[in-house]
C-alpha cells in the first residue's frame, strides 16, 4: 500500500508541470529554397540558398474566466543555412493580450492590419514572387529620396483590437506609439511624432471575400520645402473560390510616398490559382504606376508557379518570377523587401531580371 502510495505521488508530481503548460504549444515552420538567378543581376548573385520566413516559437492560453483568457507568443526568424544567422534572427510576431467572446487585444511586436491584407491574396508569398516587391514601393521612394516607413511591416510598439467573427465579418484596429525606432529621439518620442495608425474590415460568404485597409504614418515636422508630416495608403483586396479554382485582386493607392507632398502613386495586382489532387498551378501579375510628378519610376512583376502536397504539413514547389524595371525604377528589385531569404541585385536601371525557384514548405 505505501508502495503504491508512494508511487502515485510520484506520478502526481511528474504529471504536475506538464498539465501547467498544456495550454502551451511549440510550432514553427522551415521553408527553404534553391534560386537560379538570370537576367540582368550582378554576377554573384547566379544562384543562391535562400531561408524564407523560416521561424520556431511558442504561443499558449490561459482560462481566466469564462469571457476571458489570457494569451501570448514569442516567434524568431530561423535561418536553415540561407546566411548562417541560425536561430533568433529576427524577432517576429510577440506578444502579451487577453481573449474572449468580446474579441482579443494585444501588445507588442506584430504584422500591421494593413500588411494581413496583402498576404491574404497573395499567392505566391515568401518566394521570388512575393507581390511586397512591389507594394512596398521602394523603387518610387527612390526615386523621389524620402523615408517611407512601409506599408507592408511587422513593427514594435503596436497595441491592436480583433473583433470576434461577426457572421463572416471582422476588424482589426491598432496604434503604432513609434514606427521609426531609434529615428524618435528626444522631444519628438515624448510627443509621439512617430506614430501610426493602422485599420482593416474584411467580410466573406461562401467563396467570396473582400478585405480593405487604411493606414497612416506620422513624422516631426522637418520644415522642408515640399515635405509634409505625414505618408497614407488604403488597399482593398477581393478573392473568389469556386471548385478547385482560386481568383484574387487587389488595388493600393498611396498617397504622399516618403513623407514627400504630392508623391502619389497607385499599385495593383491579380492572380488565379487551380488545385488538382495533391497539386496546384497558378500565376500572378502586379504592376506599380509611376509616382505622381516623376516619370519612368514604374515596375512589372510576373510569376507562375507549382505546388505538390507531399502531406498535410510538408509540400514541395517549384516557381517563377520575373521583374521589369522603367528607366528609374531600379529600386524594385525582384524578392526584395519580401519574406524570401534573397533578392535580384540589379547593374543598372530599366533592367530586368528574374529566377527560377524550387523549395520545400513545412509546418509543425
Amino acid at each position: 500500500m505505501k508502495k503504491n502510495i508512494i508511487a502515485l505521488a510520484v506520478a502526481a508530481a511528474v504529471a504536475a508541470p506538464a498539465a501547467a503548460i498544456a495550454d502551451t504549444t511549440l510550432y514553427g515552420k522551415i521553408h527553404a529554397s534553391y534560386d537560379f538567378w538570370g537576367g540582368d543581376t550582378l554576377n554573384n548573385q547566379d544562384y543562391s540558398l535562400a531561408s524564407n520566413s523560416s521561424r520556431i516559437g511558442i504561443k499558449g492560453k490561459e482560462a481566466i474566466s469564462d469571457n476571458l483568457s489570457l494569451i501570448y507568443q514569442w516567434e524568431t526568424g530561423v535561418d536553415f543555412g540561407g546566411n548562417g544567422d541560425g536561430i533568433g534572427s529576427k524577432v517576429r510576431n510577440t506578444f502579451v493580450g487577453f481573449t474572449g467572446g468580446w474579441g482579443t487585444a494585444i501588445a507588442g511586436r506584430h504584422d500591421t492590419p494593413m500588411k494581413k491584407v496583402s498576404r491574404k491574396y497573395d499567392l505566391f508569398g515568401d518566394t521570388v514572387g512575393d507581390s511586397r516587391a512591389i507594394l512596398r514601393g521602394r523603387g518610387a521612394n527612390a526615386a523621389i529620396g524620402g523615408d517611407t516607413a512601409g506599408f507592408d511591416e511587422r513593427i514594435n510598439n503596436v497595441v491592436a483590437y480583433m473583433t470576434p467573427n461577426m457572421g463572416g465579418f471582422d476588424a482589426t484596429l491598432a496604434y503604432i506609439s513609434n514606427w521609426s525606432g531609434d529615428d524618435a529621439t528626444g522631444t519628438n518620442r515624448i510627443n509621439n511624432e512617430y506614430d501610426a495608425y493602422s485599420a482593416r474590415a474584411g467580410y466573406e460568404i461562401g467563396g467570396f471575400m473582400i478585405d480593405a485597409a487604411y493606414e497612416v504614418h506620422n513624422a516631426a515636422d522637418t520644415g522642408v520645402a515640399g515635405m509634409t508630416d505625414e505618408e497614407s495608403a488604403y488597399r482593398v483586396g477581393a478573392g473568389y473560390k469556386f471548385g478547385g479554382f482560386k481568383l484574387v485582386g487587389l488595388y493600393q493607392s498611396i498617397s504622399d510616398l516618403g513623407f514627400v507632398d504630392g508623391a502619389d502613386v497607385d499599385m495593383w495586382g491579380a492572380g488565379a490559382a487551380y488545385s488538382f489532387g495533391k497539386s496546384a498551378i497558378k500565376g500572378q501579375y502586379y504592376q506599380a504606376g509611376e509616382v505622381d510628378g516623376t516619370t519612368d519610376t514604374g515596375a512589372d512583376l510576373w510569376a507562375v508557379g507549382y505546388d505538390y502536397k507531399l502531406s498535410k504539413q510538408t509540400n514541395v514547389y517549384a516557381a517563377y518570377g520575373t521583374m521589369s524595371n522603367e528607366a528609374a525604377g531600379g529600386d524594385y528589385l525582384l524578392a526584395a523587401g519580401t519574406g524570401h531569404g534573397e533578392n535580384a541585385g540589379m547593374t543598372a536601371d530599366g533592367e530586368d531580371t528574374n529566377a527560377f525557384s524550387v523549395g520545400v514548405v513545412h509546418k509543425f
